[in-house]
């Protein structure tokens, strides 16, 4: 048995082998040999008892990140370069050191 969590349009939003999801439906019958591959959200119905694809489903767009995000990634991504490049700067200094000290 299987949990299959189903919105107002029929579609399949999530489902569970194990354990229970909130408001999810027992399903007993028979899975699509290609259920657990291609699951996505919305991809298959529950039409008349069975699992069925969606024949109007649409793949989702993936987030748009706009320039404010992207200034923001940026900036992170700059700070731990610096902080990494200080911390190499500390190590070769202190190889440095430790290599003109063992000259004398």
């Amino acid at each position: 048995m299987m949990k299959l969590l189903v919105n107002e349009n029929n579609e399949i939003e999530a489902y569970s082998i194990q354990g229970d999801i909130e408001g999810a439906i027992d399903f007993t019958e028979t899975v699509p040999d290609d259920f657990y591959e291609k699951f996505k959200p919305s991809f298959y119905l529950l039409k008349n008892g069975e699992i069925v694809e969606n024949p109007d489903y649409v793949t989702p767009e993936p987030p748009v990140i706009g320039p404010n995000q992207q200034d923001k990634i940026n900036a992170q991504i700059m700070l731990t370069q610096a902080k990494q490049k200080a911390e190499q700067d500390k190590i070769n200094a202190q190889i440095l050191l430790k290599l003109a000290g063992g000259t004398k």
